[in-house]
């Protein structure tokens, strides 16, 4: 299978951030089976809305939309749950 150079490129840096979060050593294939088992699909209005804002915003410090959603996503609940968020 071809894939874009972007594409190999996040898909090396999501293999890195599995192997790193669970210590153990992964594949390709276990990224992809991970992304599409964890996605999550947003409207493309909501993703250039997020691009712009980050943008717009870089004083903020997010480098990607991904860390960007994971942030609020984490703060969001940590407001709202009872629970501790980990």
């Amino acid at each position: 299978m071809r894939i874009s150079d972007y594409a190999h490129r996040m898909l090396t840096r999501w293999l890195g951030e599995m192997m790193a979060q669970s210590g153990k050593p992964q594949t390709f294939s276990d990224v992809i089976e991970a992304l599409v088992s964890r996605s999550v699909l947003l409207p493309p209005e909501l993703l250039d809305r997020v691009e712009e804002f980050i943008q717009i915003n870089k004083q903020q410090g997010y480098l990607s939309k991904e860390e960007f959603i994971r942030e609020v996503v984490n703060e969001t609940l940590q407001k709202v749950s009872t629970r501790p968020t980990r």
